[in-house]
């Protein structure tokens, strides 16, 4: 593994555990009853921190990852196409 790829992971790595943290921050927050101020300030956070996560993966995997998610989707609903009934 070279240096650059072990930054990508590290990056992407760091990048999870704050979205995580984010979210976990949210459930606390919201399990804690929190003054709402405080819960929307979180939940912002949470919301910029995933899509912060979101443009960092697709910045380090490149617009092949995105643009084959089509292929990724049929491989997990079995092939089916939208709105094609189940086979029996």
């Amino acid at each position: 593994m070279t240096f650059s790829s072990k930054l990508r992971a590290g990056l992407l790595g760091v990048a999870l555990v704050a979205s995580l943290l984010a979210w976990t921050g949210v459930g606390a927050a919201y399990f804690l009853d929190a003054p709402r101020a405080v819960f929307v300030l979180a939940l912002i956070a949470a919301a910029l921190a995933t899509e912060a996560l979101f443009w960092l993966t697709a910045l380090v995997l490149g617009w092949t990852a995105f643009a084959n998610r089509h292929w990724l989707i049929r491989l997990f609903t079995g092939g089916r196409s939208r709105g094609e009934p189940e086979k029996a």
